[in-house]
């Protein structure tokens, strides 16, 4: 009999604030570097002509800035900008901080996205194509379970040990809580950490809730 629960949608709110996080860093990002490669180093440029050419025209540089600000596509309205070479660092420092803060956002969301967990008959399963028969489950950190809904399933498949998380706020509730009653009742009671007696008791309407789910 195969279980599984997939990210619930209402716990989509959290991938959505994720997702308004990448795209405001993006824009940000995307702003900082048209600012260092274009921006700032077309406003240092009218400066300096600017300032040149009030130095050699002081007394009638004014109409002489609208004629060269014309030509090379500046706002002959106003005095440009003072920009430096210290701003267009500083636009790189920023880059190179938002850039990829909003990569792992953006990232976080499609894997977010995708997530799933699972369980048969024989073993835990989740996506990326992990799959952890009961026997080599090592323990499982049941502590928050009886009041979050949350418990962490560690396994140890010849690399190190590693683990699942079981949430049943982040994925679809009964199944969640049909998946952890499966693996709690397949592994030694040893393994399992932190689950009180109440839970113990709560195995009937578990049980119900996993022939509800197949």
């Amino acid at each position: 009999m195969d279980l599984k629960a997939n990210i619930d949608k209402e716990s989509f709110g959290y991938r959505n604030r994720l997702l308004l996080i990448a795209i405001g860093a993006m824009l940000y990002a995307a702003r900082c570097l048209y600012d260092a490669l274009i921006g700032y180093p077309g406003k240092i440029e009218a400066r300096e002509a600017f300032n040149e050419l009030k130095a050699e025209h002081p007394e009638d540089w004014k109409n002489k800035w609208e004629d060269v600000a014309k030509d090379n596509d500046w706002d002959p309205t106003k005095e440009p900008e003072e920009k430096s070479k210290g701003d267009i660092t500083t636009q790189w420092i920023q880059f190179a901080v938002v850039f990829p803060i909003g990569s792992y956002c953006l990232i976080s969301v499609l894997i977010w996205s995708r997530k799933y967990i699972g369980a048969d008959d024989t073993k835990l399963y989740a996506n990326g194509g992990i799959e952890v028969p009961f026997d080599q489950i090592t323990r499982i950190d049941a502590a928050r379970w009886d009041n979050k809904g949350i418990a962490r399933v560690y396994y140890d498949l010849g690399s190190g040990e590693s683990n699942i998380l079981i949430d049943d706020f982040k994925y679809d509730r009964p199944p969640a809580m049909a998946i952890f009653n499966r693996i709690k009742d397949a592994v030694d009671a040893e393994k399992i950490e932190g689950l009180s007696d109440e839970a113990d008791d709560a195995d009937e309407a578990l049980d119900e809730t996993e022939s509800q789910v197949s």
